[in-house]
Protein backbone atom coordinates (compact mmCIF):
# COMPACT_ATOMS: atom_id res chain seq x y z
CA UNK A 1 0.00 0.00 0.00
CA UNK A 2 1.14 3.43 -0.95
CA UNK A 3 0.39 6.47 1.50
CA UNK A 4 1.38 10.20 1.33
CA UNK A 5 2.72 11.25 4.77
CA UNK A 6 4.49 14.84 5.91
CA UNK A 7 7.20 13.98 8.16
CA UNK A 8 7.03 15.75 11.55
CA UNK A 9 10.26 15.36 13.41
CA UNK A 10 14.21 15.95 12.61
CA UNK A 11 15.54 13.02 11.44
CA UNK A 12 19.22 11.93 12.86
CA UNK A 13 22.00 10.20 11.32
CA UNK A 14 21.26 6.81 13.12
CA UNK A 15 17.95 6.71 12.86
CA UNK A 16 15.55 3.77 11.81
CA UNK A 17 12.43 5.30 11.45
CA UNK A 18 10.57 8.39 10.75
CA UNK A 19 7.52 10.42 12.13
CA UNK A 20 4.80 10.46 9.99
CA UNK A 21 1.73 12.61 9.50
CA UNK A 22 -0.23 11.05 7.04
CA UNK A 23 -1.90 13.13 4.38
CA UNK A 24 -6.12 13.35 4.95
CA UNK A 25 -6.08 12.05 8.56
CA UNK A 26 -8.66 13.96 9.78
CA UNK A 27 -7.11 13.20 13.50
CA UNK A 28 -4.13 14.20 12.51
CA UNK A 29 -2.12 11.47 14.33
CA UNK A 30 1.21 11.33 14.18
CA UNK A 31 2.70 8.00 13.41
CA UNK A 32 6.27 5.83 13.71
CA UNK A 33 7.06 4.62 10.34
CA UNK A 34 10.28 1.77 10.27
CA UNK A 35 12.49 1.87 7.28
CA UNK A 36 14.28 -0.96 5.65
CA UNK A 37 16.56 1.97 4.49
CA UNK A 38 18.38 4.74 6.07
CA UNK A 39 15.74 7.49 6.31
CA UNK A 40 18.74 10.26 6.78
CA UNK A 41 20.79 9.04 3.67
CA UNK A 42 17.53 8.98 1.25
CA UNK A 43 17.78 13.21 2.30
CA UNK A 44 14.35 12.96 4.54
CA UNK A 45 13.59 16.12 6.61
CA UNK A 46 11.08 17.58 8.59
CA UNK A 47 8.05 18.66 6.81
CA UNK A 48 8.70 17.01 3.38
CA UNK A 49 5.74 14.83 2.05
CA UNK A 50 6.67 11.71 0.76
CA UNK A 51 5.19 8.90 -1.02
CA UNK A 52 5.71 5.56 1.33
CA UNK A 53 5.55 2.52 0.32
CA UNK A 54 3.97 0.56 3.69
CA UNK A 55 3.36 -2.84 4.92
CA UNK A 56 2.17 -4.22 8.16
CA UNK A 57 3.68 -6.39 10.61
CA UNK A 58 1.36 -7.55 13.95
CA UNK A 59 3.34 -8.88 16.94
CA UNK A 60 1.52 -10.34 19.81
CA UNK A 61 3.03 -10.14 23.06
CA UNK A 62 1.79 -12.15 25.96
CA UNK A 63 2.88 -11.36 29.36
CA UNK A 64 4.26 -14.06 31.67
CA UNK A 65 2.88 -13.28 34.56
CA UNK A 66 -0.58 -12.90 33.51
CA UNK A 67 -1.14 -14.37 30.42
CA UNK A 68 -2.89 -11.21 29.18
CA UNK A 69 -1.78 -10.86 25.33
CA UNK A 70 -1.16 -7.03 23.86
CA UNK A 71 -1.23 -6.32 20.01
CA UNK A 72 1.61 -4.13 18.61
CA UNK A 73 1.01 -2.55 14.81
CA UNK A 74 4.27 -2.13 13.12
CA UNK A 75 4.33 -0.07 9.66
CA UNK A 76 7.13 -1.04 7.87
CA UNK A 77 8.49 0.95 4.70
CA UNK A 78 10.38 -0.83 2.13
CA UNK A 79 10.74 2.13 -0.59
CA UNK A 80 9.59 5.72 -0.64
CA UNK A 81 9.60 8.29 -3.18
CA UNK A 82 9.69 12.43 -2.00
CA UNK A 83 6.75 14.01 -3.36
CA UNK A 84 6.81 17.50 -2.19
CA UNK A 85 9.98 19.24 -0.39
CA UNK A 86 9.50 22.75 1.70
CA UNK A 87 10.27 25.45 -0.24
CA UNK A 88 9.75 23.92 -3.72
CA UNK A 89 6.79 23.87 -6.20
CA UNK A 90 5.56 20.77 -7.48
CA UNK A 91 6.31 20.21 -11.42
CA UNK A 92 2.43 20.57 -11.50
CA UNK A 93 2.40 23.93 -10.35
CA UNK A 94 5.28 25.81 -12.10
Amino acid sequence: MILRGTIKEEIKPDDKSVIVQFHGDKAKQHFEVLCNFSPFYKKMRKWDSWDFKITWKSEIFTDPKTGVKSYFTHLICSKAQLYHELGSVSDQYK
